[in-house]
């Protein structure tokens, strides 16, 4: 079995907006292009799928050098040139354009190109008869239709504008852009009714992967904005393979002469080895009650483990697989008949039973059915059981080893008569939902609303009053939301879905009328969409859930069975326990495509603290084949019970690759893979990177943009430390920037602050101060992240007597001298790493600091200066350490005079608040004959640089603001982030992505372009953006009259806030509601309204 670790390769959010480039391009005749040409002209398509523009550019520009005639180069060398977003690269590009259509007026992607630059522009009449152009040649271009009414909405003309947008509508249903444009044109026509009608539109096709939107990115341009290729032919059409889709029936093992033919069948990787094994519980009958049988896989087939350490628990009724401690081993619920059961894996495959430590037990009750899931999504596995005898339990997964029970406060203890249940997410909001099935109705429905909270949603009451033995949850017709698929006691099939706010059902023609006990839905025949499996009376079905065609049925009665991943590369086995002939299998049959195998897990290495469970339970997968969706999901794909770990599986449909797939971690990470080839096993890690972000700085040094630092981690807004507590934010601060990042270009000084990640940034003003000291002299700012201690003021500080200490020991009793006495980004090293939280250490960080001299006989006015940087947690990490009992304990400050004695100074002051940066703090009074300091923490602090300085005033100290002359909002893409050791960030701004994995939080932003007045003045107008959008600074440079010796400091004064997208954030998921400072709200209603206009859903 060949197992691959596929590389990440940006970018889902582009690509779900149109046909994947390695298999959709638009192709044109060769021109009179040789092959050689051909074969470059071919590379650069393929690095415009790659986003890779430079390159894409450098192969185009060598062609349209040989070819000056050939439009189709031509234009496509002003596709890459408009899509790498130089300065001047548009005008460029427009040129090109215009050349090509003064010689071939008819060339519509040179008129629709240079129509896209000139309403980008702002050019809307300039734009207008390109695109006038593009729709009376092809009527059916929605994207056309949609940019000629954008020309009309620009030049407010909002009656003309409506109906384009309504052509586009009818043409591609799904193009979400157009309803919101008809929103806003309705809006203006004061046409509330219709305004209505296409925003409710615009917010239902929110989750759905088929929905796009247009944006000035390729790929989201429309068809004409994207290059071509040429020579390529049509494809041969590929015919659905001949034969049955399972083979024959056969054995797994010779089952003892005591076989239970009831014994319930999960599967899941036991020994890590690759192949799928099985676990029949309460298999084996003989005296006492029955026991299990643990079917292991090998070379030729199946092995009865009988003395393995599972096999010998009795009354066990099903088992749920998952990593409940999330340390990269397999472990197990048994649900019992009687006290159930929690064991944990140990290296070496040995076994433990943790059911006292942990409190999982659930009395003495029947637990017929279960599930494993990360309920409140904080990184672990939780544990739901439903009883036949009892109420519910929820156990909450502490991650300090203990569990908590939650049914009762959650209101999820049911009433005490379930038979099974589903876990799903109901409302396509990424949360885990429940659905527990009862013997009776009603049935109970409950939605989760994060911080173990539930409700019981309204509009289902035809569903929890129906007759119901089985359900099985799917999105089968992938539109991004679940739809139920249930049997009542007869074997009647129903497929539920939500239908204007309440669910609704229509039966699955063809049901067979005979019973029916299990449900799954799979694509088994490889064509890429889901079928349903269900069992009756007379045999085993699979049918089309659509139209209840049957793909296959065998006779016999399988009293359990489930779809186990044997074979992952020739799709789901069938494996039953049968009365006549035991544990069986029927094999994949030659009626199949290929499929492609993918394993998700949580966690990549050893090294990673966790932000999503290990087992990748919750997780939403979308696979884009073709023209083809297909969305499956980590949690149970059958009505149970038991659950089973394994592979999901993605049938190809005869296509050569699955082009890109889009993972949704059950954490809100986005993250997409390409390429993923048939007969393969993939193993895909979530990637491990901040899903936020402070904002980030630039700043141009003369030759490039340098990465200084980031800012406004004080503003953070909504940072959750607690359930329902947040933190209180700070809507400023000053960063002193590096020497030599500074560098005047043309009388101007200039910055750029943009979001590299999924976070949104409310700037309000961005002054930039020069101080100019005289010889000797030195500054900071009074500035920190504060916690308990003394609150910054951001005044300057200044000094000319700095006392390093000679000598720096850590807790361990390591000298880290070296480490701390020079701002050279290597810090003292930090200890263990508490793995199961961000930016936690395992144990107190301790820095003691020896100086060779008396520090309070050197004046009143001391200040301690810091270097460093910190690894944050997010919102969820806290929210998981809380319940754990795990705090964060920010940093304190010690001193020890001539008595010997520790006195605390400060108690949890602060610390530097983000990447690299200086923080400084005045100290109070010392202990008389202090020599020595101490920092205690357990946060992920890398204290780079400690030193001691003297303040004093500084009369001669010359301070000079500098004027603002120019503030715009663009789209630069995101710059390339790297992480050195002691997690040193840094970022290149020179290689930057223009699209990678993000969302926006749902909202409006500021449109691009000029931005002067929001950034000016400190007045509650912000300007907004988010994830590869930035804002462009420049500021009038001081004159070059320094005097000998003297040195002059930049300060970057800023004012704002910025909200990140975790779960657990307050509004994480929105831009609104908008922080304010308590300033004359009549101003920034009117600039907001003036610039922030560009509305942005979650998918960008």
């Amino acid at each position: 079995m060949n197992t691959t670790s596929h590389s990440k390769i940006s970018l889902w959010l582009a690509l779900v907006c149109a046909a994947a480039i390695t298999i959709g391009c638009v192709t044109a005749s060769d021109g009179g292009l040789d092959a050689e040409a051909i074969a470059a002209n071919n590379r650069g398509v393929a690095y415009m799928g790659r986003f890779d523009f430079q390159s894409a550019y450098e192969a185009f520009s060598e062609l349209a050098e040989r070819y000056p005639d050939n439009a189709e180069v031509q234009v496509n060398l002003g596709i890459a040139i408009m899509n790498r977003q130089g300065e001047g690269d548009e005008d460029t590009a427009k040129a090109i354009f215009d050349r090509v259509l003064a010689a071939n007026p008819s060339h519509l992607r040179a008129a629709y190109g240079g129509g896209l630059i000139d309403l980008h522009q702002g050019n809307a009449e300039e734009a207008l008869p390109r695109f006038l152009q593009v729709t009376e040649e092809d009527p059916t271009n929605a994207e056309a239709l949609y940019h000629v009414g954008q020309c009309h909405m620009q030049l407010q003309q909002f009656e003309q504008a409506l109906p384009w947008f309504e052509r586009a509508i009818e043409i591609d249903p799904y193009f979400r852009s157009a309803y919101y444009r008809a929103f806003q044109a309705a809006q203006r026509l004061r046409d509330r009714e219709g305004a209505e009608v296409f925003l409710e539109r615009f917010q239902a096709l929110d989750a759905n992967p088929q929905a796009h939107l247009v944006e000035f990115k390729y790929t989201k341009m429309g068809a004409l904005s994207e290059v071509v290729a040429f020579g390529a032919g049509d494809a041969t059409p590929i015919e659905m393979p001949a034969g049955p889709i399972f083979a024959e029936r056969r054995k797994l093992v010779e089952e003892p002469t005591d076989w239970l033919a009831s014994a319930d069948v999960t599967a899941c990787d036991l020994d890590r080895d690759g192949a799928v094994d099985l676990f029949f519980a309460g298999a084996i009958g003989g005296e006492g009650p029955p026991r299990n049988a643990v079917l292991m896989a090998r070379e030729k087939g199946f092995e009865l483990a009988v003395e393995h350490p599972l096999a010998r628990i009795d009354n066990v009724n099903t088992a749920l697989w998952g990593d409940i401690d999330n340390d990269g081993l397999t472990d197990v619920y048994l649900c019992r008949r009687g006290p159930n059961q929690l064991w944990l894996q140990l290296e070496g495959g040995s076994w433990q039973d943790v059911t006292a430590t942990t409190g999982t037990s659930g009395g003495d009750l029947d637990t017929i059915d279960g599930a494993v899931f990360d309920a409140d999504h904080d990184g672990d596995l939780d544990v739901f059981v439903v009883n036949s005898d009892g109420d519910n339990e929820l156990f909450n997964n502490n991650r300090d080893g203990t569990f908590r029970p939650l049914a009762a406060t959650s209101g999820l203890t049911g009433t005490g008569d379930s038979r099974g249940l589903l876990v799903t997410d109901l409302d396509a909001d990424l949360d885990a939902d429940i659905v527990v099935i009862n013997s009776e109705s009603p049935h109970e429905i409950y939605i989760n609303e994060l911080l173990w909270k539930y409700r019981r949603p309204e509009g289902w009451n035809a569903f929890v009053t129906a007759e119901i033995v089985a359900a099985v949850g799917g999105d089968v017709d992938a539109d991004g939301r679940i739809e139920i698929y249930t049997a009542d006691a007869t074997g009647a099939l129903n497929r539920w879905r939500e239908d204007g706010g309440s669910w609704t059902a229509k039966p699955v023609p063809d049901s067979e009328k005979s019973g029916s006990a299990r449900l799954a839905l799979a694509d088994i025949d490889g064509d890429g969409r889901l079928d349903l499996m269900t069992s009756t009376a007379s045999g085993l079905r699979v049918i089309s859930p659509t139209n209840g065609g049957e793909l296959f049925s065998a006779a016999g009665t399988a009293a359990t069975w489930i779809l186990a991943a044997l074979e992952p590369a020739r799709g789901f086995s069938l494996v039953a326990s049968t009365p006549d002939h035991g544990p069986s299998a029927w094999p994949p049959g030659p009626g199949r495509w290929p499929f492609v195998a993918v394993n998700l897990t949580g966690r990549e290495n050893e090294a990673d603290s966790m932000r999503t469970n290990a087992s990748g339970i919750g997780t939403r997968l979308a696979a884009r084949t073709g023209a083809r969706w297909t969305v499956v999901d980590t949690y149970r794909a059958d009505s149970g019970p038991g659950q089973s770990l394994q592979p999901l599986l993605l049938g190809l449909g005869g296509a050569p690759r699955i082009d890109f797939v889009s993972i949704d971690w059950s954490d809100g990470v986005l993250q997409t893979e390409m390429d993923l080839l048939p007969g393969e096993v993939y193993t895909i890690a979530e990637t491990q990177r901040q899903i936020s972000s402070c904002p980030v700085l630039f700043s141009w040094d003369g030759e490039s943009y340098r990465f200084v630092s980031d800012l406004l981690g004080v503003g953070g807004i909504g940072y959750a430390l607690g359930p329902g507590e947040y933190n209180v934010s700070r809507p400023w601060e000053r960063l002193m920037l590096p020497p030599d990042t500074l560098a005047a270009r043309d009388g101007r000084l200039t910055l750029k602050l943009g979001e590299p990640m999924e976070e949104i940034t409310y700037l309000d003003a961005a002054r930039l101060v020069a101080y100019d000291l005289p010889p000797g002299w030195i500054m900071t700012v009074d500035e920190r992240m504060a916690i308990l201690g003394p609150q910054p003021t951001g005044a300057p500080i200044f000094a000319r007597r700095v006392i390093s200490p000679v000598r720096a020991v850590d807790d361990r009793g390591v000298a880290v001298t070296d480490a701390i006495v020079s701002a050279d980004l290597r810090a003292a090293p930090v200890g263990d790493l508490d793995l199961r939280f961000i930016g936690r250490l395992e144990s107190e960080h301790r820095l003691t600091l020896v100086f060779d001299q008396e520090l309070d006989r050197l004046g009143e006015n001391l200040v301690l200066f810091a270097d460093g940087w910190v690894e944050y947690p997010y919102s969820q990490t806290n929210f998981a350490a809380w319940q754990a009992g795990a705090d964060y304990r920010a940093p304190s400050l010690e001193a020890r005079g001539t008595d010997g004695k520790w006195t605390l100074l400060y108690d949890q002051f602060g610390y530097p608040a983000g990447m690299p940066r200086q923080m400084a703090m005045p100290l109070p009074p010392l202990p008389p004959g202090t020599r020595e300091l101490r920092l205690s923490t357990n946060h992920e602090i890398y204290w780079d640089r400690v030193v001691v300085a003297a303040a004093e005033e500084a009369p001669e100290v010359q301070r000079r603001e500098l004027r603002l002359t120019a503030a715009r909002v663009d789209q630069p893409g995101f710059a390339l982030r790297t992480t050195g050791p002691q997690r040193l960030p840094a970022y290149d701004w020179a290689r930057r992505a223009p699209l990678w994995d993000t969302r926006f939080q749902i909202g409006h932003y500021t449109r691009f372009g000029e931005a002067l007045e929001l950034v000016a003045e400190t007045d509650d107008a912000v300007a907004i953006f988010g994830p590869g959008e930035a804002v462009h600074l420049e500021y009038e440079a001081p004159p070059e009259d320094l005097r000998p010796g003297w040195t002059r400091v930049y300060v970057l004064e800023v004012d704002g806030w910025c909200k990140d997208m975790d779960r657990f954030t307050k509004d994480g998921a929105t831009v609104a509601p908008l922080p304010s400072a308590g300033k004359d709200p009549s101003i920034p209603k009117r600039l907001h309204e003036k610039y922030n206009t560009r509305y942005v859903s979650s998918s960008g």
